[in-house]
């Protein structure tokens, strides 16, 4: 049995949701065609502004769920559901192989999708540590400071669904996948009241992009439709 950990906020819902609809027009502004470049530079912004609410002392990381309380629980929950959607793209190439799909017309020219596969193990490092970075500050503000206020004025199933269209609409791109990532990330964070498991599923999530478009073009095929 899964042991949850208490929220511990104490913000109302006023609070993230005005900083949001301040944030998304501010950026654009700043930085015109900012939809373009919407991946990096808003999660920039929300880690500058639960930095300034940390500094400020107006939250804190535990308050916004980076906790050790359960830890290895949540390690667990974060590593099997990531651990499913990383282990679903060579599988599906696997069965694509073995059933003989992949010379079917459905798959020709599946490797022209490939993106350069030239990079070194330190432009790797680079965007793996760009990825994990921008989750942990979407996680921080999306989901830590905005969406526990909605579970905290809403029903549990509003709010979650909530959660998913909001991280779908903030990146200016309305992908199932997108929306999926984020319904399953509220609802863990709904399930341990910790950003763990959250932040370590939508890291798998990249991960798993990243393997659609660098080594299984194919599985890329079938899955298309996420993204």
């Amino acid at each position: 049995m899964l042991k949850r950990s208490v929220f511990r906020g104490n913000w109302g819902l006023k609070g993230p949701v005005v900083t949001l609809a301040l944030l998304l027009p501010l950026v654009y502004i700043i930085v015109p065609g900012t939809t373009r470049w919407a991946s990096y530079l808003y999660p920039t912004a929300y880690g500058l502004v639960i930095l300034f609410l940390v500094l400020f002392k107006k939250t804190t990381w535990e308050q916004l769920g980076l906790h050790h309380e359960h830890w290895k629980q949540n390690l667990m929950l974060g590593g099997l559901a990531g651990g499913l959607i990383i282990a679903t793209v060579p599988l599906l190439d696997l069965l694509i192989e073995a059933s003989g799909m992949g010379r079917t017309e459905l798959f020709a020219g599946a490797e022209k999708r490939l993106l350069d596969r030239s990079g070194n193990t330190i432009s790797l490092v680079v965007y793996f540590g760009t990825v994990t970075g921008m989750a942990l500050a979407e996680q921080l503000f999306l989901t830590g400071y905005l969406l526990q206020a909605l579970l905290r004025a809403t029903k549990p199933s509003l709010a979650i669904y909530l959660g998913g269209v909001i991280f779908t609409l903030v990146h200016f791109d309305l992908q199932l996948g997108l929306f999926l990532l984020g319904l399953t990330a509220s609802g863990l964070y709904f399930l341990t009241g910790s950003l763990i498991a959250p932040l370590i599923f939508q890291i798998a999530c990249h991960t798993a992009g990243w393997l659609l478009t660098h080594l299984y073009p194919r599985a890329f095929t079938l899955l298309g439709f996420l993204f």
